[in-house]
C-alpha cells in the first residue's frame, strides 16, 4: 500500500494536483504509523499540514495535526503532542466537525495519559465518551471507555476502571472491531 501511495504521490506532483498530494502524503503517513515507522510518518503528516493550510483545506489540516498527535504520543513526546491535539480541537471545534471533535477528545486523552495526567485524561475521555454517544460513533464511545479504564486504573479507582474496560470490549465486540481480541 505505501508503495502505490507514493506512485501516487509522484504522479500527484508532476500534474500539480496540491490537493490530491496532500491527502496522498497524509495516507502515507497513516500507513507508516501502521507500520510502527512513526519518524517518516510524522515527516509526512508536517508535509501533508503544510500543504493543507496552503490550500486552506481545514478538514485535512485539523486530520494532518491530530496525526502529528498520534504521532508524537506514539514516539513518547506527549507534551509535544497534546500542543498538536490541543490545535487539532481547535480547527474541529470551529469547522463544527463533531465526530472529529470525538476523535480527538480521545486524542487528547491518550496523551494527557501518557503524560502522567491521569485526571486530564479523565476529563478529556469523558467529554469524547458524551459527544460520540450524542453522535452513535460506538467505536469512539469504546476508545473513550477504554481510555476512561486505564485512567481510573492509574488513578488507583479500580472499581470504575473495570466498568469502563467491561464496557469498551462489549463496544468493540459489537462492532467487530479487532480491539476485541486483544
Amino acid at each position: 500500500a505505501a508503495d502505490h501511495h507514493r506512485q501516487a504521490l509522484i504522479l500527484y506532483r508532476q500534474t500539480g494536483d496540491r490537493d490530491g498530494e496532500a491527502h496522498t502524503l497524509n495516507n502515507l503517513g497513516l500507513i507508516e504509523q501502521q507500520l510502527g515507522e512513526h519518524r517518516p510518518a510524522a515527516a509526512h503528516h508536517q508535509q501533508a499540514l503544510e500543504q493543507f493550510r496552503a490550500l486552506g483545506h481545514r478538514d485535512g489540516e485539523a486530520s494532518a495535526v491530530d496525526n502529528l498527535g498520534i504521532v508524537h504520543t506514539r514516539l513518547g513526546r506527549p507534551e509535544e503532542a497534546i500542543g498538536y491535539f490541543q490545535q487539532a480541537l481547535a480547527i474541529v471545534r470551529a469547522i463544527g466537525e463533531r465526530g472529529g471533535e470525538a476523535w480527538v477528545l480521545n486524542g487528547l486523552g491518550e496523551a494527557s495519559h501518557t503524560a502522567g495526567r491521569a485526571a486530564d485524561a479523565v476529563a478529556h475521555h469523558t467529554a469524547a465518551l458524551s459527544l460520540a454517544t450524542q453522535l452513535s460513533a460506538g467505536d469512539q464511545q469504546a476508545r473513550a471507555h477504554a481510555g476512561l479504564g486505564h485512567a481510573h486504573h492509574t488513578l488507583g479507582e479500580h472499581g470504575s476502571a473495570r466498568a469502563h474496560y467491561e464496557q469498551a470490549l462489549a463496544v468493540y465486540t459489537r462492532l467487530g472491531m479487532p480491539e476485541a481480541e486483544v
